[in-house]
């Protein structure tokens, strides 16, 4: 009755997992996957372990999410938890690209683009890199609510179980 979690890295550490989740499902375990994912920036551009894991998994498991930002961490791991232990229990994959883990000055120091932009076009992909680590980050140091969601569990009325 408890929730299983794994955590994996991604391309290779998502696909490897494809059996398992589907035992999961096949066996109604709550499960709740967690995989690394390439960089926001960088998704469906070619960068290392760049695959379409949402899709791989869609077939597989009642929710399938990737977070987008920093603050999102938080609310998405609650639903997931909730989701994958509510109704008929099952596993729920959460997509956690390299970006939204890394803390804020490694991010800015890679992606926040040079100091020293030159021409209009330079000064362009700066401010839209600098943006971009900005609202990656941005709320990401408000408290949040930590607690445990609510799992709904549906029980069978007398009616429904036939006394």
């Amino acid at each position: 009755g408890r929730i299983g979690v794994a955590a994996v890295t991604a391309g290779p550490g998502v696909t490897n997992t494809v059996t398992a989740v589907k035992n999961a499902q096949m066996a109604e375990s709550p499960l709740l996957l967690l995989g690394g994912a390439a960089a926001s920036l960088q998704k469906g551009r070619g960068a290392l372990q760049d695959i379409d894991q949402l899709s791989l998994f869609k077939s597989l498991c009642k929710a399938c999410v990737s977070v987008r930002t920093v603050r999102d961490i938080v609310p998405t791991l609650r639903k997931a938890i909730a989701t994958a232990q509510s109704a008929t229990p099952g596993p729920v994959f959460v997509e956690l690209p390299i970006d939204v883990l890394y803390p804020f000055h490694v991010v800015e120091k890679e992606i926040g683009g040079t100091k020293s932009a030159r021409g209009w076009r330079g000064k362009a992909v700066q401010w839209y890199l600098q943006n971009y680590v900005r609202n990656l980050f941005a709320g990401a140091w408000e408290p949040r609510d930590v607690s445990p969601l609510p799992v709904k569990v549906p029980l069978a009325s007398e009616d429904e179980v036939g006394l």
